[in-house]
């Protein structure tokens, strides 16, 4: 009996320290505390704020960042690159090596990662000259499926990387219908994760459009109410992007087919009237100024106030020739910056190497962030 008893009391000493190792091993992922993002034992908060990348992993990009005191970093992902349409369950080796490059990089500059699905199959909602529309991701079952274990695939590989921040599920989601479209796709995926990986955060992004009708083509909003959702699982966040206005952030964008973006604009312009509208009869209407910038910021995050949720800004910027000719991109980036500290909102710019929008070889710009990243 004495044994027993022996017995007994190791099996619950094991028990407890499996326990407490766990707990504390979970506290080592970035989690969501009520409207904040937490990590470690004691809670403690953590304002993520860096750049977003879609090239190879480079040690010097990874340097130059971490130089400019940011502690994250966005990889924005392509289904093409895991797997090809008619092989959707034999995903290629070369994208887990590029990802596992990357948390090395991450991990020898001290600073986290996003993983972030851009391209989706069946999704295409952006106007790109000779690439047309793609909504069947809302009514293809296949590729919904192939969205879903993709994830799944994702979050078994990395369940116990605590250098990946989080995983961003869907860019700029639009929907054939109506929101309940991606409603429905985000908590089945979630629970796909959730069958593998209790660890990390989720980011969830809100809809841009309805009925196929993107919101820059459209002329109103979706309301914030609508064009965010709460899904079921606690340890999540909610995303939002900020390019307004868009004809001046994207102009002469080689991809747009619109002639309204092929002309040369400034910020700030005391000249350009902007309405906006959204679906519930609201309107008002600014000059494109600092003002215009803090309310629809503040619109955007209405949605974290009301519930208690933290909110991400996963991507801002403004082409790299709105920094010449006093086309004032310098101020453009300073009053968004301004305005997301002042709010506590996590962000990552729209990003680091890129022709149209990137700014490593623009001072100006680096300088601006890296005094914003630190504060």
């Amino acid at each position: 009996m004495k044994n027993l008893t022996i017995k007994r009391a190791a099996l619950m000493y094991i028990i407890l320290f499996i326990s407490v190792l766990s707990y504390a091993q979970n506290n080592d992922f970035i989690r969501r505390y009520g409207a904040k993002l937490v990590v470690g034992q004691n809670n403690e908060e953590i304002i993520l704020r860096g750049m977003g990348l879609s090239d190879l992993p480079d040690e010097e990009t990874y340097q130059d960042i971490a130089n400019l005191d940011m502690n994250v970093i966005r990889i924005m992902l392509d289904y093409y690159s895991f797997y090809d349409p008619g092989s959707p369950l034999t995903y290629k080796s070369k994208v887990w090596e590029w990802i596992n490059e990357h948390i090395k990089l991450a991990n020898k500059y001290n600073m986290y990662l996003i993983l972030q699905m851009g391209s989706i199959e069946g999704a295409q909602f952006v106007p790109v000259i000779d690439y047309p529309y793609d909504y069947s991701i809302w009514s293809d079952k296949q590729k919904q499926n192939n969205f879903k274990n993709l994830w799944k695939e994702i979050a078994e590989r990395y369940k116990n990387e605590n250098i990946i921040a989080g995983y961003s599920l869907f860019l700029e989601p639009v929907c054939s219908e109506s929101v309940d479209q991606w409603k429905k796709l985000a908590n089945e995926t979630i629970l796909e994760i959730r069958s593998v990986d209790k660890n990390h955060l989720i980011l969830v992004e809100r809809i841009y459009g309805e009925n196929k009708l993107r919101r820059e083509i459209a002329n109103f909003e979706i309301s914030t109410d609508r064009a965010f959702f709460l899904v079921n699982d606690d340890n999540v966040a909610y995303e939002f992007y900020f390019f307004e206005r868009d004809s001046y952030t994207h102009q002469f964008a080689p991809w747009r087919p619109e002639p309204s973006l092929r002309k040369s604009l400034k910020y700030p312009d005391d000249d350009m009237i902007i309405l906006y509208q959204d679906d519930t009869g609201y309107k008002t209407a600014f000059t494109f100024n600092k003002d215009y910038i803090k309310f629809y910021i503040r619109k955007q995050i209405e949605f974290g106030k009301k519930h208690n949720v933290p909110m991400f800004l996963w991507g801002f910027g403004t082409a790299k020739m709105t920094f010449n000719n006093n086309r004032g991109g310098a101020v453009w980036i300073t009053d968004v910056t301004e305005v997301l500290n002042n709010n506590s909102i996590h962000w990552t710019y729209w990003q680091y190497e890129n022709t149209y929008f990137g700014i490593s070889d623009i001072e100006e710009a680096k300088d601006i962030l890296k005094k914003a990243a630190k504060k």
